[in-house]
C-alpha cells in the first residue's frame, strides 16, 4: 500500500481552492453537472472515463466541493501500476482514513479485516477461523472473503462516498469488490471511480450496468484556447487564433499537456507578448504543423521543447510494449506526419501484417490515433507525444531510421513525399545524398504543382552550401522558377540568386537568366529598394544575352516595364517596354511569355486608369496548359482584380476573382488559395456584404484571414483594422494600421494598402497626437503618390484627410481624372470639394457636394461611405439651416447598425438630435432601456456561445441584416465591443462557482 495514506485523504477531503498553477476548468460543465446530479442521489455509481491528463481526478474534486454532492464521510484511495499489488490495495488506502462504525451494523465476516485496518479493531468482530484444508485454502477464495468482508465494512460506515482514482491499475480484488457493489449497491454508499478510456490494456471500468458514465473528451480548439489564457494569466495581450491553433497541434486539446506545454514555453521565453499579443518564437512541431497543415516536420525535433512531466507521462505507457510495437512507434515518431501503416511498416523493417498488430497495440494505448479520409493512416494523438517518443530514441538509431525513410519516401515518386524524403536526409546527415534528393524533391513537387514545397527544398539546400560551385548555377535557376509565381515575399529567393551571380561562373546565357530571375523575384518582395534597383540594372545590362532565347527575353522586358507592380516617373520608357516584350513574343509561342506579358500590359493601364485596361484583361486565356502558366495566370488576375477595386470597379473586380478561382483549379498552392480568399472578402466587405465580415474574423477552416494579422498581407491587415475600427475597438485597429501605413512602400500592393491604412487610421483618430501621427503619416503616403503620379490613387484619403493636405492635393487630383475611368476617384472629389466648401462658409455647395458623393459611393457601391457622406450632408444642411433630410439619417444609421459598426453609428447620434429624430429608440420596444429585450438577450447569447451571425438568422429565422442589428444593439448596451468580451458579460452567475471556469468570484445560491 501506499504510505502516509492519511496525508493524501486529508487533501482529498478538505478539497482545497484552486492555485495558480491549477487554473480554470474548460468545457466540463456538462460532465460536472453529470456527476453532481449523479452524487446528489445515493446510492450511485459512477465512472468518469478520458485519457490521461483529461482531467479526471480534477472533474470529481470539483463534484465533491458542490454542497449538493452525497453527504457522509469521504474516503479515497488511488491504484497504482505496480507489476505485484496487495489485493484491495486503494479500498485499504481508503478506509485508513475511515471513521469507526457502529459496532451493531458490522458482520462477523468483517473481522478479517483486523489486521490492515488496525485502528478499526475496536469495533470489528472477532478475527473468523482460517478457510482450512484443501479445497477451502484456495488464495481465490481467501481474496473472495476479503472482498465480501470490505463490502460489509463499507455497507456499516452509513452515509459514506468511496472515491478510486485510476482504477484501471486495480488488483482484481479491487475490481471484484467494485463489481459486487455495482450489482447490490448499499443504500447509503455512493462509488465514484476515474479511470482511462476503456481501450487496450490497462484501461476501462468493471461493467456495472446501473453506472452512470461520464466521458471526458479533449478540449476542443475554442476550448483549448480559453485553457492557454487562464495559464498565462495576463488578459491584456490578444491571444491570436493562429497561435492558439499551433499550440493545440501540440498538445491536442489535452488538459494536462496544455497547462504543462503553456508553463514550459512562457519559462523558457518561447511564449511572450509582443506589441499587445503573444507571439511563440519558432518551435518544432508547432512551426511544421502551421505551416504544413499540422503535419509537423522532423526538423530540430530532437531538442523542440518537451514538458518533463508530459514525456515522462507518455513513456510510462510505452515502457510496457514488445519489441515490435516499439518499433513500430519509433518509425512513426521518425515518420512525423500521418502516415499509412504500409509505409511505418517498411521503416520500421517489418511485414505489412505484423506492423497493423503492432500499430493496432500502440493504438489502443493511446498514443496513435486513425486519421483521414477512411481512416487509412495513423498519426500520433499529439505532436507533444511523437517528440517524447523521438527524443527517447539513441542518436545512431535516429539516424538510420532518418536514412530508411528518406529512401522509402523517395520510392514513391510523389512530390509531397519526396520533399519529405529531403527534410529525412537532412536530419540523417548525409548531406550529398540531401542535395541530390532535394533536386529530385523540387522537380516532383514542381511537376504536382507544389511550388511552395519545390521552393523550400532548393531554398534550404542553397542556404546551407550543400552543392558544389558547378552546380549551384543550375539549381539556382530552379530556385528562381520555383519562386517565379510569389510564394516568397521574404528576399531570400533575390539574395541567392545575388550571392550564385557573385561567384561569375555561369556561362553568359545561363547568367541573364539568373539575373532575370533576380529582378523577379525582387518585384513580389519585400527587399529594400537598393538591392531591387541592383537587380534591375543588372537586368538591364544582360538583356542582349537573352537575343536567342525570345521567351526570356519577353519575360525581361515585361519585368522591366513594371518593376513593382506600379507606374513610375518615366512612363514614356515602361510603355517602350512593353512595346519591346510584346514584339519578342512573335519570336516564340511559350504560353508563360505571353501569359507574363499580356498579365503586365493589363496591369499598367488599370493603374494607369485608362479605359482600355479591361479589354487587355479580357484578353487573358481562362486557364493555362500547364500548371506553372496558370500559377501566374491565377496572380495577375488576383493583382488585376486589387487595382480594379482600388480604383472603384468592384463589380469587375469580382469577375477577377472568380477568374482567378476558376484557374486556380488546377494550382496546389496555400499561397494563392489564402490570397484568393484575403482580395474577395476584402472587395466583399466594402461593398456591404453581409457575410463576409463573419467569414473573415471567424472563417469555417483552421485557417484565419485576419485573425492574426501580423503574419498576413497588408490587405488583409487593413481589412482586419476596418474591422476592428467599425467595431469600435479603437486601440487594436490604429496598431494594426498604423503597422501598415508606415510603410515601406516597395510594391503597388504595400503602396496600396498604406493608402486605405492611412485613410482609416485619419478616420479615428480621438486625439490631438494620433491627429498629429494622421498628418504625418498622410503626408508621407501622399508624396509617394506624387512622386509617382497616381493622384487618382489618394481617392480613398480624401474624405477623412487632415483638410490642409486636402486643399493642396485638390488642384492636381482634379486635373489627373480627366478622361480616367476612375469611379472612386470621382466619388472622392465630390467628397474633398464638399468639405473645403463647408470650411470656408458655404454649407449650401457642400451639401450639395456630399450629396453627389452619397449617390457615387453608392453606385460603386461603397455604403459605409455612402453613409458617411449622408451624415456629411445632414450636418451641413443644418449648418446651412435648412431642413435635414431624416430619410437620410436614418439609412446611414440603418446601414451602419445592420454592417455591424456599433461605433460609427453612436457617432450618429448628435447629429441625429440636432435634426429632431429620436436616438434612444432603435426600432425595438422602447420600455427594455438599457436592458436587453428578449430577442437581443436571445441573438447575444449565441453570438457569445460561438455562432456565426448567418448560423443565428438560419436558427432564430431572421435575415443576416436584423441579426447584425440585434447585436449591435446588445453590444452597446452591454459596452462590449467584440464577442469575446460579449461572451465574458454573459457567463452565468447563478452558479456556485469552486474554480475560475467562469471568470466570477464564488457566490452562494439563495
Amino acid at each position: 500500500m501506499r504510505p502516509n495514506v492519511r496525508d493524501d485523504a486529508a487533501e482529498w477531503q478538505e478539497v482545497p481552492p484552486m492555485t495558480p498553477e491549477d487554473p480554470a476548468l474548460v468545457e466540463r460543465d456538462g460532465d460536472l453537472a453529470a456527476v453532481v446530479a449523479a452524487l446528489a442521489r445515493p446510492p450511485a455509481f459512477v465512472v468518469v472515463e478520458g485519457e490521461p491528463g483529461a482531467g479526471k481526478t480534477r472533474l470529481v474534486r470539483e463534484a465533491l466541493a458542490d454542497p449538493s454532492a452525497a453527504r457522509g464521510q469521504r474516503l479515497f484511495g488511488r491504484a497504482w501500476p505496480a507489476p505485484e499489488q496487495c489485493t484491495l490495495a486503494p479500498v485499504f488506502e481508503a478506509l485508513a482514513s475511515a471513521r469507526p462504525p457502529h459496532a451493531g451494523r458490522l458482520g462477523p465476516l468483517t473481522g478479517v479485516l483486523r489486521p490492515v485496518l488496525p485502528h478499526l479493531a475496536g469495533v470489528l468482530p472477532p478475527e473468523p477461523p482460517p478457510l482450512g484444508d484443501p479445497p477451502l485454502d484456495d488464495p481465490r477464495l481467501a481474496r473472495h472473503r476479503l472482498v465480501r468482508a470490505a463490502a460489509d465494512l463499507l455497507a456499516g460506515l452509513g452515509p459514506a462516498l468511496l472515491v478510486v482514482d485510476d482504477a484501471h491499475w486495480a488488483d482484481e480484488g479491487t475490481i471484484e469488490l467494485l463489481r459486487l457493489i455495482g450489482t447490490r449497491p448499499p443504500a447509503e454508499l455512493s462509488v465514484v471511480i476515474t479511470c482511462r478510456s476503456p481501450a487496450g490494456p490497462s484501461a476501462g471500468a468493471p461493467a456495472v450496468p446501473s453506472a452512470v458514465r461520464v466521458r471526458l473528451a479533449p478540449l476542443t480548439r475554442s476550448g483549448a484556447a480559453r485553457l492557454v489564457r487562464a495559464v498565462l494569466d495576463d488578459p491584456r495581450p490578444v491571444l491570436p487564433r493562429r497561435l492558439a491553433d499551433r499550440l493545440y497541434e501540440r498538445h491536442g486539446g489535452v488538459p494536462f499537456a496544455v497547462r504543462e506545454d503553456v508553463a514550459l514555453l512562457r519559462r523558457r521565453g518561447l511564449l511572450r507578448p509582443v506589441n499587445g499579443e503573444w507571439t511563440l518564437a519558432p518551435v518544432a512541431g508547432a512551426e511544421a504543423g502551421a505551416e504544413a497543415g499540422a503535419d509537423a516536420g522532423v526538423g530540430s525535433a530532437a531538442s523542440a521543447p518537451v514538458p518533463p512531466a508530459v514525456a515522462a507521462e507518455i513513456l510510462s505507457r510505452v515502457a510496457g510494449l514488445g519489441t515490435a510495437e516499439r518499433a513500430a512507434l519509433e518509425a512513426a515518431a521518425v515518420l512525423g506526419t500521418a502516415d499509412e501503416p504500409g509505409l511505418v511498416a517498411r521503416v520500421a523493417g517489418m511485414d505489412a501484417e505484423q506492423a497493423c498488430a503492432a500499430l493496432g497495440e500502440v493504438t489502443g494505448r493511446g498514443l496513435l490515433r486513425d486519421h483521414g479520409p477512411g481512416r487509412g493512416s495513423v498519426r500520433f494523438r499529439h505532436e507533444l507525444a511523437r517528440l517524447a517518443i523521438y527524443q527517447a530514441i539513441p542518436g545512431c538509431g535516429r539516424r538510420r531510421l532518418h536514412e530508411v525513410a528518406a529512401r522509402e519516401l523517395l520510392r514513391t515518386g510523389q512530390g509531397a513525399l519526396a520533399v519529405r524524403a529531403a527534410a529525412h536526409h537532412q536530419e540523417s546527415g548525409d548531406v550529398q545524398g540531401w542535395a541530390e534528393t532535394a533536386e529530385t524533391a523540387a522537380r516532383l513537387a514542381a511537376a504536382d504543382g507544389l511550388y511552395e514545397d519545390a521552393h523550400a527544398c532548393l531554398r534550404d539546400v542553397l542556404q546551407a552550401d550543400a552543392v558544389g560551385e558547378d552546380a549551384r548555377p543550375a539549381l539556382a535557376a530552379k530556385l528562381g522558377w520555383a519562386a517565379s509565381g510569389g510564394v516568397d515575399r521574404t528576399g531570400t529567393t533575390s539574395a541567392l540568386l545575388a550571392a550564385t551571380l557573385e561567384h561569375d561562373i555561369a556561362p553568359p546565357e545561363l547568367r541573364a537568366e539568373l539575373l532575370l530571375l533576380r529582378a523577379w523575384a525582387s518585384a513580389r518582395s519585400t527587399v529594400p529598394r537598393r538591392e531591387r534597383a541592383a537587380a534591375l540594372a543588372g537586368l538591364r545590362a544582360a538583356i542582349g544575352d537573352l537575343a536567342g532565347r525570345p521567351d526570356l527575353r519577353a519575360i525581361a522586358l515585361a519585368v522591366l516595364a513594371l518593376p513593382d507592380g506600379l507606374p513610375g516617373r518615366d512612363l514614356r520608357a515602361q510603355v517602350a517596354r512593353l512595346c519591346q516584350a510584346h514584339a519578342a513574343l512573335a519570336g516564340t509561342d511559350d504560353p508563360m511569355a505571353r501569359v507574363v506579358v499580356q498579365v503586365t500590359t493589363a496591369r499598367l493601364l488599370l493603374a494607369l486608369g485608362s479605359p482600355a485596361a479591361r479589354h487587355a484583361a479580357d484578353a487573358l486565356p481562362a486557364h493555362g496548359d500547364r500548371p506553372e502558366v496558370n500559377r501566374q495566370l491565377v496572380q495577375g488576375l488576383l493583382d488585376l482584380a486589387e487595382e480594379a477595386a482600388q480604383l472603384g470597379h468592384r463589380a469587375y473586380a469580382l469577375k477577377l476573382v472568380e477568374r482567378a478561382r476558376r484557374a486556380a483549379a488546377g494550382v496546389r498552392s496555400h499561397t494563392y488559395d489564402r490570397r484568393l480568399r484575403v482580395v474577395e472578402l476584402g472587395i466583399r466587405w466594402t461593398t456591404g456584404d453581409l457575410g463576409a465580415e463573419d467569414r473573415a474574423v471567424s472563417p469555417s477552416g483552421d485557417d484565419p484571414l485576419v485573425q492574426d494579422p501580423a503574419g498576413a498581407s497588408p490587405h488583409a491587415r487593413v481589412l482586419a483594422g476596418r474591422i476592428s475600427a467599425g467595431q469600435g475597438r479603437l486601440d487594436v485597429a490604429r496598431r494594426t494600421l498604423h503597422a501598415v501605413a508606415q510603410g515601406p512602400y516597395r510594391t503597388g500592393e504595400e503602396l496600396a494598402a498604406a493608402v486605405h491604412a492611412v485613410a482609416e487610421y485619419d478616420r479615428v483618430a480621438s486625439t490631438d497626437a494620433h491627429r498629429a501621427l494622421g498628418l504625418a503619416l498622410t503626408r508621407r503616403v501622399v508624396d509617394e503618390l506624387a512622386r509617382r503620379h497616381l493622384w487618382w490613387w489618394a481617392a480613398p484619403l480624401l474624405p477623412f484627410a487632415p483638410l490642409e493636405v486636402v486643399r493642396a492635393v485638390l488642384p492636381r487630383y482634379r486635373g489627373a481624372l480627366t478622361g480616367l475611368d476612375v469611379p472612386l476617384a470621382r466619388a472622392a472629389l465630390d467628397f474633398a470639394e464638399a468639405r473645403v466648401h463647408e470650411r470656408y462658409g458655404d454649407p449650401d455647395r457642400a451639401a450639395a457636394g456630399y450629396r453627389r458623393a452619397r449617390r457615387a459611393y453608392a453606385a460603386l457601391p461603397d455604403p459605409r461611405l455612402a453613409a458617411h457622406a449622408a451624415a456629411a450632408e445632414v450636418g451641413a444642411k443644418l449648418a446651412a439651416r435648412r431642413p435635414a433630410d431624416a430619410g437620410v439619417l436614418r439609412q446611414a444609421w440603418s446601414t451602419f447598425t445592420g454592417l455591424g459598426a456599433p461605433w460609427d453609428a453612436d457617432r450618429l447620434k448628435p447629429l441625429m438630435r440636432a435634426a429632431g429624430l429620436p436616438t434612444h429608440r432603435r426600432r425595438g420596444r422602447p420600455a427594455y432601456g438599457n436592458e436587453l429585450s428578449p430577442r437581443e438577450r436571445e441573438v447575444a447569447g449565441l453570438a457569445a456561445s460561438g455562432h456565426t451571425n448567418r448560423d443565428i438568422a438560419a436558427t432564430l429565422c431572421l435575415s443576416d441584416r436584423t441579426v447584425k442589428f440585434h447585436l449591435a444593439n446588445a453590444m452597446r448596451k452591454l459596452q462590449v465591443g467584440n464577442r469575446r468580451q460579449l461572451r465574458d458579460v454573459l457567463a452565468p452567475r447563478d452558479h456556485v462557482c469552486r474554480c475560475a471556469r467562469c471568470g466570477w468570484t464564488l457566490q452562494s445560491v439563495d
